[in-house]
Parts: structure tokens; C-alpha cells; sequence
């Protein structure tokens, strides 16, 4: 979305977040928006399912370029797996820095039936008054001379996950270089074209690039803004594992009216077995499920606080009257491992 690229725009700044140098990138990119916007659109109009290998070369080529033109010596990474997205990677030296940051964003995106969409199409962006939720209507690109409402919103596959990740890095890297804000460490960039399909071979490429890859941090560009609508940074980011289940019962489906109270239900059985791993208030109960989570420090319980207090208004948003979790707010909660 349109107003997703915008806030992130102005909260990718590489250097000290002081009021003046938000001052100056804002300046910029009011100064710039037509342009940020004309590339973004070029971009969000290559299809980019990872599976679709001459579509997702294009992407990584395109970013590749203007990456060329940012003077940012870029090249792509590649698995030894054959057909695999490569890392579109590139870097900005700072001399005397001491560390050294990568900047990462992913520009595939979910697969997609472009027959599921309504009044647009997955890889032609359209411009919306507002959001359609809130009764936007399709409009027209507005004119070169015309200002950009950070109300409208860019309808495309990835216009939010994540290619405006990549466009705000790259945006944010143009408006400090046009200002001369010196960066105080080196800038490592890094766009997987993965990540949506499982980032199965982003381990592969990081092995072969090791020493290419070197750093002290990763700053991930793929969340979103508080539910709140503020901009927010997250420290740390939630892996996830996944497991099948498979429920055996009857060899043949069977009816209800013939078998029903003697031949166990399959779907009856896995709700049971679902069932059996959380209690009413949504705690997992799975043996020894928390043993390794460490406790919130005073740090995390400050930012905590200081967070602005949305669940009652996300309630309302959600239709659901009630939450799990025995009334703890969802700031807490999220920091516990879920099932």
C-alpha cells in the first residue's frame, strides 16, 4: 500500500533518527514522490511467485539495476541448487566504520489467482481513493504536477510484503546521499526472492557468501506498523515450525446413518487431539512447551507500557468480544511462543 511505503520511507533512515535529518528525508521525498512512486509501480508490475523462475529473474534484475544506478556494486548471489531466486546484494562502504549493518527485504510474493481478485489484478497496480474497506474507489495515476494523498493506496501483489520494503530501503539510502547525511556504519543490502515459498535455500546462499555476508545486524524490513497505525520497531523477529498431523480411521468414507456411534470420525479425532493442546485461556499445555522462554526484562516490560493501549479498539475492528490469554494485552502475549 501506498501509505506503507510512504511511513516506511521515513522510518528507514540509516543514521540518527533526530528530528532534523526526519526533516531533511521528508523533504526529500515530497520533493521526489512522483519518481519513488513511478519506480515502485514498475517494479510491483513484474509477477513475482518464486516458482516462476523467468518472471522472478526479471524482478531481481530490475532491482539489480537500480541498485547499478545508486552506485551500490550490486550482484546476485545464487544458490548451487539449479532455478533457485538468487539475493540481489549490494553495499555502501563507510570508511572508519566499526560495524556493519545488512538491510534485508524479499521482493516475491504470494502465489496468486489473478481470478480471486476484484476491480484489479494482481500485477497491474491500480490506485485507490482510500482503502476499498473504507469505501475507496479505483481512480486514476494522479499527474506529474498533482500531490500524493498518503490516504491513496497502490493496489498490486507485494505493494506491501514486501516490495515496498525494498523500495523504502533504497529510498530512504537516496534521500540521506542526497543530503550528505553521512552513514556511521557500512550497509550491507540484502533482497531475498524466497521468502514467501519458505526461504528453503536462503541458508545455502548465506553458506556460500559467508564472508560476504559478515555483520553485526540484520534489519528486517517485512512487518507491519502498530495496530495502531504508529511506526514501530520490532527487536528480534518469531521463527516458526511446522509439523504434519495425519488422523487414520475407516479405509472408505462412511455414512453416518450406517456407522455413526460406532466407526471413529477422522475430523472428530483430530479436534480432540487439537483440543488437547491449549486450555481455555489459549495456554499452551503441551509438556515443557514454555521451558525455554526467558522472562520480559524491565526493558521489554517499559516498552511495553509505553506502547499505545489498542486492544480494546483491535476488539472492535475484529468483531470478537473476547481474547485469550487471561486478559493480558496482546504486547505481552506476542513475546510468548504460540501454537
Amino acid at each position: 500500500m501506498l501509505r506503507t511505503l510512504l511511513l516506511l520511507l521515513v522510518a528507514s533512515t540509516l543514521a540518527s533518527a533526530q528530528s532534523e535529518t526526519q526533516k531533511k528525508v521528508r523533504t526529500y521525498r515530497q520533493a521526489n514522490e512522483h519518481k519513488i512512486v513511478n519506480e515502485f509501480l514498475s517494479l510491483l508490475s513484474i509477477p513475482n511467485v518464486a516458482s516462476d523462475n523467468p518472471n522472478i529473474r526479471k524482478n531481481a534484475q530490475l532491482i539489480l539495476e537500480m541498485m547499478k544506478q545508486r552506485g551500490l556494486s550490486p550482484k546476485l548471489l545464487e544458490a548451487q541448487t539449479p532455478n533457485v531466486p538468487p539475493i540481489v546484494y549490494g553495499e555502501w562502504k563507510t570508511p572508519g566504520a566499526t560495524r556493519t549493518l545488512i538491510l534485508y527485504a524479499h521482493y516475491d510474493g504470494q502465489p496468486t489467482d489473478p481470478k480471486q481478485w476484484t476491480g484489479t489484478q494482481p500485477w497491474q497496480p491500480t490506485f485507490g481513493s482510500a482503502a476499498t474497506e473504507s469505501g475507496g474507489q479505483i481512480m486514476p495515476p494522479p499527474g506529474t504536477n498533482q500531490p500524493i494523498n498518503p490516504d491513496w493506496r497502490i493496489y498490486a501483489r507485494s505493494a506491501s510484503d514486501d516490495k515496498a520494503g525494498v523500495m523504502a530501503i533504497l529510498t530512504a539510502f537516496d534521500a540521506l546521499k542526497a543530503n550528505s547525511i553521512a552513514l556511521t556504519s557500512n550497509i550491507k543490502f540484502v533482497f531475498e526472492g524466497e521468502e514467501e515459498a519458505g526461504s528453503s535455500h536462503l541458508a545455502e546462499i548465506i553458506k556460500l557468501n559467508r564472508d560476504l555476508l559478515e555483520s553485526d545486524a540484520w534489519i528486517i524490513c517485512d512487518g507491519p506498523v502498530h495496530q495502531s497505525g504508529t511506526k514501530q520497531v520490532v527487536f528480534g523477529a518469531r521463527g516458526d515450525v511446522n509439523v504434519d498431523i495425519t488422523v487414520f480411521a475407516a479405509k472408505r468414507p462412511l455414512h453416518s446413518g450406517h456407522y455413526g456411534n460406532w466407526a471413529p470420525n477422522p475430523a472428530m479425532l483430530l479436534a480432540r487431539l487439537l483440543a488437547s493442546m491449549k486450555d481455555e485461556q489459549g495456554k499452551v499445555i503441551i509438556d515443557k512447551w514454555y521451558s525455554d522462554v526467558e522472562p520480559l526484562g524491565d526493558a521489554e516490560r517499559k516498552a511495553i507500557a509505553e506502547a499505545p493501549a489498542y486492544d480494546k479498539e483491535l476488539k472492535k475492528q475484529l468483531g470478537i468480544s473476547g481474547t485469550e490469554g487471561g486478559g493480558r494485552s496482546l504486547m505481552e502475549l506476542i513475546n510468548l511462543p504460540s501454537l
